[in-house]
């Protein structure tokens, strides 16, 4: 994981923040996925404890296919300004979805 700076102050400039998370998925017979809500509190659990800063709110569009190669453009919210936050699931495993959280340099919307 590289990261020039934390979340508070750090996204305004060159941040580059990267998070591997593994949440056991829903299913039923026909596909795997993560809830939003789970995404959205696991992401922001772990961006936490990675800068020691609580984002103000992280957004995700829905819930999250787990299937690998998914993305998934959530809103990340830190000092009053919006930023990209991508979600990409890179493992599924036994009912188990492997993603990462990017946050890239000037991920400013």
């Amino acid at each position: 994981m590289t990261r020039t700076r934390a979340i508070s102050g750090a996204l305004t400039g060159a941040a580059l923040l990267v998070l591997s998370l593994s949440l056991t998925a829903c299913g039923d017979s026909e596909k795997d996925y993560v809830q939003e809500k789970t995404v959205e509190r696991i992401a922001t659990e772990q961006l936490t404890n990675a800068v020691g800063v609580t984002p103000e709110d992280l957004d995700c569009p829905g819930d999250l296919e787990g299937k690998v190669g998914t993305k998934m453009t959530c809103v990340l919210t830190s000092e009053g300004k919006d930023y990209d936050a991508i979600i990409t699931v890179d493992d599924v495993e036994r009912g188990r979805v492997h993603f990462q959280i990017d946050v890239p340099p000037n991920a400013e919307q």
